[in-house]
């Protein structure tokens, strides 16, 4: 209004501003009344006394009041009450944050439904019980009496009831081929070692259908077509007698066959070395070194593994697949537009399952000599038909010619996952740099979990973790939860913590899930990761939950499942007692008893030192990753028993 007129202070415009074409605008000249300024002051003062975990709660709870004396009513209280018990309204507060933790992670769970299903989803929960009624059928020796006292009885008398693996379609060692042309296998064209055509063809088969589709390193429909034809463009001597170290280790079939797999590995090395000399980089010799290192890994002789994962690494490069830290002979990322069809399908393979291999390798085998990826491939991800017209995937996708039922639709979609790991591995293990902060920044890991998330609430329904699902489906979310638990995530915070605790609690039902129902998580030991998440989470817990001990059982009797054909698996026990009796969670005599039980069996396998210098105690592997692999707290068996014994150094409260 104009400065010239009286305003009578009518609103939305006053009397002489009312049927003019100009704004009406006000102008508050006025100070605040003396009154107000004292409440305000006392506001700030009285929350300035308050500490700080309480200031916030206060303000969230008060956001809605418009009564400037209720909420003045309610910081002299809530002052009163602290200057009376600090410790008392300490905990007044916490436990107010946790029932709002609480509710916060049920609306997450809520929101993220593939991420957090619900338990029908998973199929029936089977109690603490009927948990520790099915793993007393996998204890020979080790009799329910000789458990601690706290650990839940476990029912011999029905110990045999327990639910059996359920049939699935990724059957183990059942003589049936993925693939029908297998049986036509003439494998004498490929390798001198002695081994039958039925037996080789069952051990192609059975690592096809069972760690293909998670691996995904080279075209599966290639590869078998030209194995059968004896063809060489997409199949040669090389990555036959390589693989076959690798699927011979599957003892399911006949454990005549893990001597074999030595005899495969030196083979394979001769064809390694000649094709060296020639100097040739193809995508069926990088499939080869991935075999040769998974190989070494899988028997514990572990001299080679950085060999060939350098080897890898550096002719990946070479080929313009994508780049890493430090790798020679390296050039320019190529794109493949020039390449269309079979070539392009074969390139396709092998630039993304290398780079997941690669991922993999550096989260958690943290050893000099190491490369990780700093880039993810150029070149799109290889998916099936079914995916043709979904848009849910973010990578470049191609549809390839034909796609076997068995590898399903799980390589684009952890191809996907993978990229997102590879910044988390670059980040907190090799000293890479982030854009949102210094490397253990809680905006990073929440923005990752953000990403992980999101990759979740991405996938189509034939991906989520239901009850009876492809076992790669399992094992791929028994990765993810590992992942999504991102330890730095934990602040001081109480929702990310509850959300960390819900990831373990999901993770703890799928691998539960998958052991009980399925009949690959005794054959494919590319799943383990998960048992050693579970491990980690329930030991760093304290209090620790009431049903750890089921957990501890399931993981460490899984490793003396994985042991009859991973001679690896067969030290992890071994350590994950060690961890545990250091943790403060186990007595002496009993993780003698148990690791007796395990160690036990498997009298065919090769004897000899076991090399395992992975991560192993996760807690660690951040500060002293010398201290926290596998072969360390092994070999630290003994002290550590020897310390419990007779010091009071670990922590027994929780036993």
């Amino acid at each position: 209004m104009s400065s010239l007129a009286q305003c009578d202070g009518l609103r939305p415009k006053c009397s002489n501003c009312q049927g003019k074409n100009t704004a009406c605008e006000y102008r508050d000249d006025g100070d605040l009344s003396k009154e107000s300024k004292e409440v305000i002051l006392e506001m700030i003062r009285t929350l300035a006394q308050l500490p700080a975990t309480s200031r916030m709660r206060i303000l969230q709870e008060l956001a809605d009041e418009s009564n400037a004396w209720t909420i003045l009513s309610t910081l002299r209280q809530r002052a009163a009450d602290y200057r009376q018990d600090p410790n008392e309204a300490s905990a007044s507060t916490m436990s107010s944050t946790d029932e709002e933790t609480c509710d916060l992670t049920q609306n997450w769970e809520s929101q993220n439904p593939v991420a957090y299903p619900d338990r029908e989803d998973l199929g029936p929960n089977m109690t603490q019980h009927q948990q520790l009624t099915w793993l007393s059928a996998q204890q020979r020796e080790l009799s329910p009496g000789q458990m601690q006292s706290d650990w839940t009885n476990i029912d011999t008398e029905n110990a045999a009831s327990g639910p059996p693996h359920a049939s699935e379609s990724e059957s183990t060692g059942d003589g049936t081929l993925c693939d029908e042309r297998l049986s036509k296998l003439n494998i004498r064209y490929w390798t001198s070692i002695d081994i039958s055509d039925d037996l080789a063809a069952r051990c192609i088969s059975l690592y096809l259908k069972t760690d293909h589709p998670l691996l995904g390193h080279f075209d599966p429909e290639l590869f078998v077509s030209h194995l059968i034809s004896e063809e060489n463009e997409y199949c040669s001597a090389l990555l036959i007698n390589s693989m076959l170290y690798w699927a011979c280790m599957y003892s399911a079939i006949d454990p005549k066959t893990d001597a074999l797999a030595t005899e495969f590995c030196a083979e394979a090395e001769i064809l390694w070395t000649a094709e060296r000399e020639l100097g040739h980089d193809s995508a069926l010799t990088l499939a080869a070194a991935v075999f040769l290192c998974m190989g070494y890994l899988g028997q514990g002789r572990d001299h080679a593994v950085l060999k060939y994962l350098a080897e890898a690494t550096n002719m990946a490069g070479r080929m313009g697949l994508f780049s890493s830290e430090a790798q020679t002979g390296n050039r320019e990322t190529r794109d493949f537009l020039d390449l269309t069809g079979a070539p392009k399908s074969a390139y396709m393979y092998a630039a993304w399952g290398i780079f997941n291999w690669l991922t993999l390798m550096s989260l958690f085998y943290h050893q000099p000599g190491m490369l990780c990826p700093t880039s993810p491939p150029l070149i799109a991800v290889p998916k099936g038909r079914r995916l043709e017209t979904s848009e849910s995937l973010v990578l470049p996708a191609e549809v390839v010619s034909w796609l076997p039922e068995y590898m399903g639709d799980t390589f684009p979609y952890l191809c996907w996952f993978w990229t997102i790991v590879r910044e988390i591995t670059w980040v907190y293990y090799v000293d890479g740099q982030t854009s949102l902060g210094s490397q253990g920044s809680l905006a990073f890991a929440e923005f990752k979990f953000r990403e992980l998330l999101a990759w979740t609430n991405s996938l189509p329904p034939q991906l989520t973790p239901k009850q009876r699902t492809q076992h790669h489906v399992q094992i791929m979310h028994g990765g993810l939860k590992g992942d999504q638990r991102l330890r730095t995530f934990a602040s001081n915070t109480c929702s990310p913590r509850a959300i960390c605790a819900t990831s373990t609690t999901q993770l703890k039902r799928l691998i539960v899930n998958y052991r009980v129902n399925y009949a690959s998580s005794n054959v494919t030991i590319l799943w383990h990761t998960a048992l050693i998440y579970v491990m980690n989470a329930i030991l760093e817990m304290n209090p620790k939950d009431e049903d750890w001990p089921t957990y501890l059982l399931h993981c460490l009797y899984e490793y003396k499942s994985l042991s009859q054909s991973w001679r690896v698996a067969k030290s992890i026990p071994r350590g994950l007692l060690s961890l545990t009796i250091r943790k403060g969670g186990l007595l002496s005599e009993k993780a003698y008893q148990i690791l007796w039980d395990i160690e036990n069996s498997n009298p065919h396998q090769m004897p000899g030192e076991i090399r395992a210098p992975f991560m192993l105690d996760l807690e660690r592997a951040l500060s002293e990753p010398d201290t926290a692999t596998v072969e360390y707290l092994a070999n630290q068996f003994e002290d550590n028993v020897i310390m419990e014994t007779y010091t009071n150094i670990f922590d027994k409260s929780a036993n």
